[in-house]
């Protein structure tokens, strides 16, 4: 029974909240697919995760073979791209969709569990899926932080159950298979969890929950651990991209309100900066005061009170992301520690109204983050992306077939890749034989071709020996698209000719210039005599 101080109300039978859970997970994600997948292809980020998945249903091994992040998407996303017969861009989506559907139906779970009304799960779950919907590629780190709010949930309300912490470590490994960051997180977030049941005196023997969730994160970081000992090279492929973690990522400041500026942009940027700089500081300062109140309640009281304790999970996993969102605080990664807070928001906000007299704040405080959450998602949503840029200059954008499926990509994109595509045939590119650099690895999944190196990903400078490997891995390539201007940041020290000047001489000197005309300062070299 789950009770409250307006009454007493029946708890459902768990395989009906699974059906409404995973049907309502699948029904919103497949729509927000329909509705969304055909505008844009980030031929980046998005691009490395399409390259890498490709490669991996073919046989690769990440981290070995090519650079990316660690293996687990690249896994899930080839066994999607093996039972729908084709390893395009739009089955990535369906993939990525798939996986957006797994969180949200999860966090959906622990909701009916903790007994919230359907109207408000309801609610909560709509503005998660539009959360989901950008960036497309972050949907991992994004889906595993929903899953780690219902890991969370599961075990406060019962922290007596052994299964239920063998549950909480194998998905920590899991977690970690898919992404290490995501597994520190986890692992942060079941510290917490483990504190919380020792400050509100709790049923639970520390050492036997200990001993069954560590248990639990080597059975789901096996898949990592039999890549480690048996494929060769997996290890110290692995032991590098560790080593390296201090150099992976560039940082930003947070965009604390005093930090931004409005001047000369469109009135919804504008709202969108103030917005995401609003959450910069709200989220965090909620995630802290819902955590306190809640343990301060479930010590006053002989057990949790469910929505309380589903409160205090979407807290605790949202601090265990803060780091994701603030060690490089694009909006990008600012998003994957907001979306706990959409539960422990709606969570909260239950938990008053059913407790207390105060109807309109719990009425408020849902509707305010609703409103903050769409001023932040909403202009990023590629659709409204979109539709902003036809209206600004309906030639900005272009129809692009892409492995069969059309698409609806910026202009400069379109011309881009169909100015390549005719150089790579033109030139005898079959498969291999092609490079992209600094930031183009979605290039070579349009192409369906190999890389030439390891390295897809030109961010940082790398030294002399890495980059005579790199020469000498290139002496069959016929065509190489160059932006020799591209950096990131703005940062003059990120562009090529500052992070591999060895290779930048050697193709000046070996390829010439084709004579095409591209955006943006691309450039497109060839072997002399080789094309057509």
């Amino acid at each position: 029974m789950l009770s409250s101080r307006n009454g007493v109300r029946s708890s459902r039978p768990f395989s009906s909240s699974v059906f409404e859970s995973v049907g309502g997970a699948i029904l919103l994600c497949g729509l927000a697919f329909l509705l969304q997948h055909r505008y844009g292809f980030g031929w980046a980020d998005e691009g490395l995760l399409w390259y890498d998945s490709q490669r991996t249903s073919l046989g690769g091994v990440p981290l070995r073979d090519y650079y990316g992040y660690d293996p687990g998407r690249y896994y899930w996303v080839s066994v999607f791209f093996h039972l729908l017969g084709r390893d395009g861009l739009h089955e990535l989506l369906v993939a990525n969709a798939a996986f957006g559907a797994l969180g949200l139906a999860a966090v959906w779970l622990a909701m009916c569990t903790s007994g919230m009304r359907f109207g408000w799960r309801l609610s909560a779950a709509i503005l998660l899926t539009m959360a989901l919907g950008y960036p497309r590629h972050k949907v991992y780190e994004q889906s595993l932080s929903l899953i780690l709010v219902a890991c969370v949930f599961y075990v406060l309300v019962k922290s007596t159950s052994a299964r239920r912490w063998m549950i909480f470590g194998i998905l920590t490994g899991l977690a970690a298979f898919i992404g290490r960051n995501s597994g520190v997180y986890f692992v942060g977030g079941a510290l917490i969890s483990g504190l919380v049941v020792v400050l509100t005196r709790s049923p639970a023997s520390a050492l036997k929950s200990a001993a069954y969730y560590s248990a639990g994160v080597v059975v789901g970081y096996a898949p990592m651990l039999l890549l480690l000992a048996f494929v060769p090279g997996m290890w110290s492929a692995f032991v590098e991209s560790v080593l390296f973690l201090p150099h992976w990522q560039l940082r930003l400041p947070i965009p604390f309100p005093w930090r931004i500026s409005i001047a000369g942009i469109e009135w919804i940027d504008a709202a969108q900066r103030i917005a995401i700089s609003i959450a910069c500081v709200l989220v965090p300062l909620y995630y802290a005061a819902g955590l306190i109140c809640t343990v301060i309640e479930r010590r006053r009281a002989t057990a949790w009170f469910p929505p309380a304790a589903l409160t205090a999970a979407g807290c605790i996993a949202g601090i265990a992301y803060l780091y994701q969102s603030f060690d490089r605080a694009d909006f990008g990664h600012i998003a994957n520690g907001l979306l706990p807070a959409f539960v422990a928001v709606f969570a909260g906000a239950f938990a008053l109204h059913e407790t207390t007299r105060a109807r309109v704040l719990s009425l408020a405080l849902p509707l305010c983050f609703g409103i903050v959450a769409a001023a932040c998602w909403l202009p990023y949503e590629p659709a409204l992306q979109f539709a902003r840029a036809r209206q600004v200059d309906p030639h900005s954008v272009a129809d692009l077939l892409i492995d069969g499926k059309s698409f609806e990509v910026y202009a400069y994109q379109a011309e881009t890749l169909t100015a390549v595509k005719q150089a790579a045939a033109r030139c005898g590119v079959d498969g291999h034989g092609l490079l992209a650099a600094p930031h183009f690895p979605g290039v070579y999944a349009f192409l369906n071709a190999k890389a030439p190196f390891w390295e897809m990903y030109y961010l940082y400078p790398r030294s002399i020996e890495f980059q005579r490997m790199h020469i000498r891995a290139i002496a069959d390539t016929r065509v190489i698209l160059l932006a020799p201007d591209a950096t990131i940041d703005g940062l003059e020290g990120l562009k090529l000719k500052n992070t591999y000047g060895e290779l930048m001489k050697f193709i000046e000197s070996r390829y010439t210039p084709l004579d095409v005309a591209l955006p943006n300062g691309y450039k497109l070299y060839a072997l002399p005599n080789v094309c057509r």
